[in-house]
């Protein structure tokens, strides 16, 4: 009889403690378990944590985290880390899924997507930011869905779409003014077959290099001058080792905020809002910043010494008749539809 009723509470001890496991917090895929582990996504990010991409970064980064309560974590690399350097890699690696966050310029995405070097197209977007926003950043526009599309159909999910801005050029021979000052500059350019193309074209010696070896090459005299948006220049210091500035707004380069499919496909529904909201609200606070700090930068290069003009709209016209051959080509190659998303008749 005693060994009865023990045998009774041992099993009634049991299926308390049966009961008391099934009580645990739920897991990311909806079965009981026990306490969550969060999943922790790797994310990368071009330059350091000076430059104003950082803001979307780290905005995206406290969105996910506090709108998953913790289920989701972001670890930023910035100056590609995660790629030792090498951009194009950078963007590889989101889309085979080494990466899981990404942001990269859409010109640097282009060495894998090539459609998307319609936007870097120079002068495409005639009216400056106005013609920016009304073909990118408003609501269901044709150049972002056509962003989204070419980016998806390689397997990656974009969440938001950011701001580098338009590309400046600097250099230490002489003020550009018209395209004949263009003659033989030995001028920095990243490793993107149309920046090569429209700089041969008009008239200069495009030098790929890594940017990273840019500001030595620049003090030590091995290549004139350079392009890229305001805060890149600032970033980097460049305007410690450059005499001119010349304001041209000649290509346009967003940024790209993306999540590889492998952890896209996975995600609930209810996730899948989720970073998409965070992704567009972390742009839309980026995109602010950078245009706010455009005209301090200007005033910041101009007290450091740096001579700045700005091209004349005579002199653009200029520019994009002596380019025409250039847009002949990749038209060609894309097509007008291509072109017609962001304007171009």
């Amino acid at each position: 009889m005693k060994k009865r009723l023990l045998a009774g509470i041992m099993c009634a001890v049991m299926a308390l403690g049966v009961a008391g496991c099934g009580g645990g917090s739920k897991s990311s895929d909806g079965n009981s378990g026990g306490e969550v582990k969060a999943i922790n996504l790797k994310m990368a990010v071009t330059p350091s944590e000076t430059s104003v991409w950082m803001v979307a970064a780290n905005e995206f980064k406290k969105l996910i985290e506090e709108r998953t309560e913790g289920r989701y974590t972001v670890t930023i690399y910035g100056n590609e880390q995660l790629a030792a350097g090498d951009q194009t890699k950078g963007v590889e690696m989101l889309f085979n899924g080494t990466t899981d966050v990404d942001l990269h310029s859409s010109m640097i995405i282009s060495n894998v997507v090539p459609e998307l070097s319609v936007i870097s197209m120079p002068w495409i977007f005639p009216n400056g930011y106005d013609s920016v926003d009304e073909y990118i950043f408003n609501e269901g526009s044709t150049g972002s869905e056509f962003i989204k599309k070419a980016v998806e159909a390689k397997g990656a999910h974009v969440v938001g779409i950011g701001e580098n801005g338009f590309r400046q050029i600097t250099n230490n021979k002489r003020p550009i003014t018209s395209a004949a000052d263009m003659s033989m500059l030995k001028v920095r350019v990243p490793a993107i077959s149309l920046l090569v193309d429209v700089f041969k074209t008009l008239g200069a010696d495009p030098t790929q290099m890594p940017f990273g070896e840019v500001f030595t090459a620049l003090q030590q005299g091995a290549i004139d001058g350079q392009e890229n948006p305001y805060d890149t220049i600032r970033s980097a210091k460049i305007q410690e080792v450059q005499k001119y500035m010349t304001i041209w707004n000649y290509c346009y380069d967003p940024i790209i905020l993306s999540v590889s499919g492998n952890i896209w496909n996975k995600l609930s529904d209810e996730d899948k809002a989720i970073f998409d909201a965070a992704g567009k609200e972390a742009c839309a606070t980026q995109v602010a910043a950078s245009r706010n700090m455009d005209a301090e930068i200007i005033e910041q290069f101009k007290a450091t010494g740096v001579e700045v003009n700005e091209l004349s709209p005579e002199a653009i016209a200029e520019m994009k008749t002596v380019v025409a051959p250039v847009y002949d080509n990749y038209i060609k190659e894309f097509g007008a539809e291509a072109f017609a998303a962001f304007g171009y008749k």
